[in-house]
C-alpha cells in the first residue's frame, strides 16, 4: 500500500477511535472563598439551605461565569509596592463548579480529568463526593472519575483550590498524610506561628511553596481536559494520581548526515475489561503537512486483565509510610526508613516497538522541527484508543573539547532564567497563545535557552519552547537549599511526576535536581530516577552549585551562579551552565540621566553594598546603566564558554536573570511594583535591555545605539537633577539641584561579537570612530552633544573592514496622534469568555515616529463584547502614600512613548470598539471582532496558538559561535577580582591576610575576624556564636536574631527568610565567608556602606554611651 493510502487508512482509524479528549476549559463558575483552611472556606460559603459548594443541590448565588485559564489575582498582582516577599496579591481558597453530561454511548468507559497544573492545591469533588486531591502544586495531575460518573443526568465537578504560601502569611497549606483518619485540607504550617497550630493540624509544607521564588497565582490557571477511554486503553503519562506513565517516544542510532534514526515507542496498556485481550499497537509518524513518514507496529500482543485495581481510586498517592500517627498528630518518617519513591505503574502491560525511519528533519534550536506521532491501540482491527504526541527527534551529546552538541553540531546556549509562574500584569495568567508570544520574543532577542527556576514550567510554556526552538532547563520543586526527610522525598516525587509527563518534549535537555547544592546520595538518587524514567531521551540530570568531585561524579551536568564554583574538572566531563547572572534591576521608563522628566532615576537608593530592606532600593540604574551592566556580565560567560577567548573552556549554556519583570522577590522596595530585572516588562513590552541582548547574543553581525535621539534643548529647567546625600542608610534629596551637560554625554553603541569598529554619524556627518570596545560588546563615544536633533547613525564594520550592520534613530517631532494596533492569536479573538487580545498604544508624530519622551495619561472607552482590563505602568502602586496603580483602570500613562492594554472576550461574539484619548491629541479608535467558537462544556476545539511558520527546508544551525581570533585578541582581557578593604571606624581589622571581594554589589568577607574586632571594641552592641562543624553563624542585636548558614542563600532574621546574593561558604582553610553587607547592618546603631572610589567597605560604630 502507498504511503498516502496508509496515512489515509490510519487517519480513518484514529477518527473512529472509541476514545475522546475534551477541552474542559469552558462553562465554569467561580467564587472567591477568601478563607483558610478548607473547613473554614467550606463553612463560609454554605448556601441558603446549609449545603456545601460541592453538593449537586447547592444553590449558586452570585457566582461568576469564567473560562480557563482563570485567576482572581489579575486584579492585585503588581498593584502594591514590591517587597522581598514578592507582590502583595491575595493568597487564599477559591471555588469552581462546572456542570456537564457525557453521551450515553460512553456508559461503561473510563473517564479521567487532567489538570495541566495548579497553584497550590486541588480538592476535587464530583457529584458531592471527594474523588481525589493534589497538594504539591508543581506538576500536571489527574483523577479517575469513572466510578462517580452518572450517565442518566448531569454531573457537577467542584474544585476547591488554595494558593496560600510562605512569606507574609502566618499560615499556609501543608501536606495531608495519606492515612485513614487524616482529613484533606486540614494541615498547615507556619514560619512564625507554628506553636499556634493544633498538633492534629500541624504538617510538613512543600519547600517550594513560597511567594518570593514561586509567586502564587491562584485559581484554575492551566488547561483542563476530560479523557474518555474504553476499558482497554493506553494510559496517560500522569503519575499523580493515576500511577501510570503513558507513551515514551525517543530516537537512537542517529545518522545525522543520512538523516535517519531508529525511532522507539514504549506504551503502557491497561486492560480493565476483566478478560485477557489480544491487541496491536500501531504508531504512525506524520510531518508538518500531515504526510506519513514512517510507522511501527507491535504485532499481536497479549494484554492480561487487571485484577487488583480498587473499585474507587485512591484519593492521594502520597506514600502511606511517609507519616506515622503519634498522639494527636502526624510525624514524618525519617528519610532512611521509608520505601524508595514509587515509579512503577499499576497493572499495565508495557509494549515496545521501533523502526528505522529515513528522511528525518532533526529538532534543533534553529530548526525546531516537530512530528506528530499517533499511537493507536487496535483490537480486531478496530481502533479503541489513540494517543497523539507532538515531539521532535534530536541527538544530544557532550564533548570535552567542543561542549554541548545537538545533532553533532556544537551549540552555545544563551538566554534567561525565568520564574516558572511566568505571570503577567493585568491578566495575571496567560492563555496559550500569549505563552507562544513569550517564546517568539525570546527567539527575537537571539536567545535559545530558558532555565525555568525552582519549580517546573507548565506544559503550555514547554510546548511553546518546542515550537520555537528554545532549549529548556526543567526543574521539579525546590527553593534555595537542600532538604532532608519528608521534604526531600517530596522533591523526588515531584521530579518523578515531571519526568514522566515531559519526557517527550525535545526542548528539554536539562533536568534540574536543585537550585542549590545537594549531597552525593541525593544527587545519585535523582540521576538514577532519570535513568529509570528517561533513559534514552538525550537529557542530563544535574544541579546548581555542585563543587566537590564526589557530588559531581553523580551528576550529568553542573550549574553555577554568578560564575562561582565552575571548574575545568567539571567541564571535561559534562556541561556546565550558568544559571542566573545579572541580578541588577532597572525600570523601563527611565532612559538615562539626560532624559526628562527627572534627568535621573528618582528613587531611594541604599547605596553600593547597602543591605536590602523594606522601603529601600538596592539599585540606582537607568535603562542605559542596566544595558551596560548586561553587556559586561554576558561577556564574562561568553569568553568562558567552550572554545571562548579565556581558554578556560567552562560553559555550554548561560542564563541571565530574568526574562520578564516579575512579581517575585524584589529589591527596589521603595520605588517599584515589580522585580525589575527583565528584558521585557510584565506585559512583555521590550525594555532597552531586550535590544542589548538581541545584539550581544546575535550569531551574525548586528549593532544598536543605546537610547533615543530626542534630547531637549539646553534651556529652562532641562537637565536639572536633584542632589542627594547619604544619611547612613539611604541616598536622600537635599533640596539642592545641579545641571548636567548634554553637550558632553557618552553615547553607547552595542555591537555583536563580529563587530570590529563602529562609526557614529550625526545628521549624516561623521562624529567619531571607535575601534576599542569595552566589555567586548560596548563601543563608547564620549563628549557627544546630544542636543543635535535630526538623526544619529551607527555603521558597524567586521575584521575584514566590511560594513556589516547599521542602526539609525531619528528625532521625533511633537506628538500628533495616538496609534492603536491590536494583536490576537492565530485564529483571531475567540468569544469564549477567556481569550485575551492586547492593543498597543503609541504616541507618534506626523510621520508616524514614536515620541520617546511622551509620559502623558491616556484614557480609554470600550463598547461591545469585550471587557477592558487596562494596562501597566512601572513605578506606580497603591500604598505608602500613593494610589496611582493603573491595573484594571480605564487609563494608563505612556511610558517612553508607548504602552499596552488588554481586553478579555465575552462568551458572545461581536464587535468591540476601543477609543483612546490623550490631552491635546485627537481621539484614536480601533475596531475588533470576536469570533464564535465551540465553547461548550465538552468542547473539541483546543486553545488557540501563535505558532511560527514551518520552513519547508532544513535550517542550518547558526549558534556554534566559532571563535574569531582577531575579535578575541582585541576584545578579551583577563579579569581580576575586585578586592576591597574593610574599615571599622577607619581602622582595618586583622583578617589574617584574607581579602574581602566586591562582586555584583556585595562584599564577601571573613566575617568572624571582623565581628571579633567589633565585639572587642563594643561588646554591648551584639552577641554572636559560631558552630564551625555546622557552618552556622548566629548574631543577636536590638531584638533581632540573624542566622547565616553555609550553603544557604537566605539569612534567617527572627525566623523570616531574607535572600542573600550569594550563599555563605567555607574556604579550604576553614574560614567562613559571608556577604558582610547583608549581616553587619543588623547590629544596633551601625552604619555601613561601600565607597567605590577607594574600594572600601566602611563600618561606622555608634557613639559610645560611656
Amino acid at each position: 500500500m502507498e504511503n498516502n493510502q496508509l496515512a489515509a487508512t490510519t487517519e480513518r482509524l484514529s477518527a473512529a477511535s472509541k476514545s475522546k479528549v475534551y477541552n474542559f476549559n469552558y462553562q465554569w463558575k467561580f467564587k472567591l472563598a477568601n478563607a483558610f483552611p478548607l473547613a473554614d472556606a467550606l463553612e463560609a460559603w454554605k448556601d441558603c439551605n446549609g449545603r456545601y459548594f460541592y453538593e449537586k443541590e447547592y444553590v449558586e448565588e452570585d457566582w461568576q461565569a469564567v473560562g480557563l485559564p482563570h485567576t482572581y489575582n489579575d486584579k492585585d498582582l503588581f498593584v502594591a509596592r514590591i517587597e522581598d516577599a514578592g507582590s502583595g496579591q491575595l493568597r487564599t481558597f477559591s471555588f469552581y463548579r462546572k456542570w456537564f453530561r457525557l453521551p450515553d454511548k460512553y456508559d461503561g468507559n473510563k473517564v479521567m480529568i487532567e489538570f495541566e497544573g495548579i497553584r497550590q492545591t486541588c480538592y476535587l469533588y464530583i457529584n458531592g463526593k471527594l474523588a481525589g486531591y493534589y497538594e504539591a502544586g508543581v506538576a500536571p495531575f489527574a483523577f479517575d472519575l469513572t466510578p462517580y460518573i452518572e450517565y442518566d443526568q448531569d454531573n457537577v465537578i467542584a474544585v476547591a483550590t488554595d494558593s496560600t504560601s510562605s512569606r507574609n502569611l502566618d499560615y499556609f497549606v501543608a501536606e495531608t498524610p495519606n492515612l485513614p483518619d487524616a482529613e484533606p485540607g486540614t494541615f498547615m504550617t507556619s514560619f512564625t506561628e507554628l506553636e499556634q497550630i493544633p498538633e492534629a493540624a500541624r504538617g510538613v509544607g512543600y519547600f517550594w511553596n513560597c511567594n518570593d521564588f514561586n509567586p502564587s497565582v491562584g485559581g484554575l490557571t492551566k488547561n483542563v481536559r476530560l479523557h474518555v477511554k474504553p476499558k482497554l486503553y493506553i494510559t496517560l503519562p500522569i503519575y499523580s494520581n493515576l500511577q501510570t506513565k503513558g507513551v515514551y517516544i525517543y530516537g537512537s542510532d542517529y545518522d545525522i548526515k543520512q538523516r535517519q534514526a531508529v525511532i522507539h515507542t514504549e506504551a503502557e496498556i491497561r486492560n480493565e475489561t476483566g478478560l485477557e485481550q489480544i491487541a496491536e499497537l500501531l504508531s504512525v509518524i506524520y510531518d508538518h503537512r500531515g504526510e506519513e513518514v514512517g510507522r511501527m507496529s507491535s504485532g499481536q500482543v497479549e494484554i492480561a486483565a487487571s485484577c487488583h485495581l480498587p473499585e474507587y481510586p485512591p484519593l492521594s498517592v502520597t506514600p502511606n509510610d511517609a507519616y506515622r500517627k503519634t498522639g494527636n498528630g502526624y510525624v514524618p518518617s525519617p528519610e532512611d526508613e521509608v520505601e524508595p519513591t514509587a515509579t512503577e505503574s499499576l497493572e499495565v502491560a508495557l509494549v515496545k516497538m521501533d523502526a528505522l525511519i529515513s528522511g528525518l528533519r532533526f529538532w534543533s534550536p534553529d530548526d525546531p522541527y516537530l512530528y506528530t506521532v499517533r499511537t493507536n491501540l487496535l483490537l480486531d482491527g478496530e481502533v479503541l484508543d489513540t494517543i497523539e504526541t507532538v515531539t521532535g527527534f534530536r541527538k544530544v551529546s557532550y564533548d570535552a573539547n567542543q561542549g554541548l552538541l545537538i545533532n553533532d553540531t556544537p551549540v552555545w546556549l544563551t538566554g534567561y532564567a525565568q520564574r516558572s509562574s511566568n505571570e503577567w500584569a493585568v491578566i495575571g495568567i496567560a492563555p496559550d497563545w500569549l505563552r507562544d508570544l513569550d517564546a517568539k520574543l525570546i527567539r527575537e532577542s537571539n536567545a535559545n535557552h530558558i532555565r525555568f527556576m525552582h519549580v517546573a514550567a507548565c506544559p503550555a510554556d514547554i510546548r511553546s519552547c518546542d515550537h520555537y526552538g528554545i532549549v529548556c532547563t526543567q526543574p521539579a520543586g525546590d527553593k534555595e537549599r537542600e532538604n532532608f526527610g519528608r521534604q526531600w522525598d517530596q522533591r523526588v516525587e515531584a521530579m518523578r511526576d515531571i519526568i514522566i509527563y515531559f519526557r517527550n518534549h525535545p526542548s528539554i535537555i536539562f533536568w534540574e535536581a536543585g537550585n542549590n547544592s545537594i549531597n552525593k546520595e541525593h544527587m545519585r538518587e535523582m540521576r538514577l530516577l532519570k535513568e529509570k524514567l528517561d533513559p534514552r531521551g538525550g537529557r542530563f540530570m544535574g544541579c546548581r552549585t555542585l563543587s566537590t568531585e564526589e557530588v559531581v561524579a553523580e551528576a550529568e551536568y553542573v550549574g553555577t551562579m554568578l560564575n562561582r564554583h565552575a571548574g575545568r574538572f567539571q567541564s571535561v566531563k559534562m556541561p556546565v551552565t550558568e544559571t542566573e547572572y545579572l541580578r541588577e534591576e532597572s525600570p523601563r521608563r527611565v532612559w538615562d540621566d539626560y532624559s526628562p522628566p527627572d534627568f535621573d532615576y528618582d528613587n531611594l537608593w541604599l547605596g553600593l553594598g547597602g543591605r536590602k530592606q523594606v522601603g529601600g532600593d538596592c539599585h540606582d540604574l537607568t535603562a542605559e546603566d542596566f544595558a551596560l551592566y548586561a553587556a559586561k556580565a554576558y561577556a564574562e560567560f561568553f569568553h568562558d564558554r567552550m572554545g571562548g577567548a579565556s581558554g578556560k573552556n567552562l560553559y555550554s549554556a548561560t542564563a541571565a536573570l530574568c526574562w520578564t519583570d516579575s512579581a517575585q522577590h524584589g529589591r527596589q522596595a521603595a520605588s517599584e511594583n515589580a522585580r525589575m530585572s527583565g528584558r521585557v516588562d510584565p506585559v512583555r513590552i521590550k525594555k532597552q535591555s531586550f535590544d542589548v541582548f538581541r545584539i550581544i547574543q546575535s550569531p551574525v553581525p548586528a549593532v544598536k545605539i543605546i537610547g533615543h535621539w530626542n534630547y531637549p534643548a539646553e534651556d529652562g529647567e532641562n537637565y536639572r537633577y536633584a542632589v542627594k546625600e547619604f544619611d547612613g542608610t539611604h541616598w536622600r534629596k537635599t533640596g539642592a539641584y545641579r545641571y548636567r551637560n548634554p553637550k558632553d554625554k557618552t553615547v553607547y553603541v552595542v555591537g555583536s561579537y563580529a563587530i570590529a569598529k563602529v562609526e557614529l554619524y550625526i545628521n549624516d556627518q561623521l562624529a567619531a570612530t571607535c575601534d576599542k570596545p569595552v566589555d567586548t560588546f560596548l563601543f563608547p563615544f564620549e563628549h557627544i552633544d546630544v542636543t543635535r536633533s535630526g538623526s544619529i547613525t551607527a555603521k558597524a564594520f567586521d575584521y575584514n573592514g566590511n560594513q556589516v550592520a547599521a542602526d539609525t534613530i531619528e528625532t521625533a517631532s511633537v506628538p500628533a496622534r495616538l496609534r492603536l494596533t491590536a494583536f490576537t492569536g492565530d485564529k483571531g479573538f475567540s468569544a469564549d469568555g477567556a481569550d485575551i487580545a492586547y492593543v498597543d498604544v503609541e504616541v507618534v508624530d506626523e510621520q508616524g515616529r514614536l515620541c520617546p519622551l511622551a509620559y502623558d495619561r491616556i484614557d480609554f472607552r470600550i463598547e461591545g463584547e469585550g471587557i477592558f482590563l487596562g494596562g501597566y505602568n512601572s513605578g506606580r502602586f497603591n500604598g505608602y502614600g500613593k494610589e496611582d496603580s493603573v491595573i484594571h483602570q480605564m487609563h494608563v500613562f505612556a511610558e517612553c512613548g508607548n504602552n499596552r492594554v488588554f481586553i478579555r472576550s465575552t462568551a458572545q461574539a461581536g464587535v468591540i470598539r476601543l477609543t483612546a484619548s490623550m490631552n491635546g491629541l485627537p481621539e484614536a479608535c480601533l475596531t475588533l471582532y470576536s469570533q464564535p467558537v465551540g465553547a461548550s462544556a465538552l468542547a473539541l476545539e483546543l486553545p488557540q496558538r501563535l505558532l511560527p511558520p514551518c520552513s519547508e527546508t532544513l535550517t542550518r544551525s547558526s549558534y556554534p559561535f566559532q571563535a574569531i581570533p582577531q575579535a578575541d585578541a582585541a576584545k578579551y582581557a583577563a579579569p581580576g577580582s575586585i578586592y576591597c578593604k574593610i574599615l571599622v571606624d577607619g581602622q582595618e581589622p586583622d583578617t589574617r591576610g584574607i581579602m574581602s571581594i566586591y562582586d555584583h554589589g556585595s562584599i564577601y568577607s571573613p566575617i568572624l575576624f571582623i565581628l571579633e574586632r567589633i565585639k572587642n571594641d563594643r561588646p554591648e552592641l551584639f552577641d554572636y556564636s559560631y558552630d564551625a562543624e555546622a557552618g552556622i553563624l548566629m548574631l543577636s542585636s536590638n531584638k533581632k536574631c540573624v542566622i547565616a548558614e553555609k550553603g544557604r542563600t537566605h539569612l534567617l532574621v527572627n525566623g523570616e527568610e531574607n535572600l542573600l546574593n550569594g550563599e555563605p561558604y567555607i574556604r579550604p582553610d576553614g574560614i567562613l565567608i559571608v556577604e558582610i553587607n547583608a549581616v553587619i547592618s543588623y547590629i544596633k546603631g551601625i552604619v555601613s556602606y561601600y565607597d567605590d572610589n577607594v574600594h572600601v567597605f566602611r563600618i561606622e560604630l555608634p557613639p559610645s554611651s560611656v
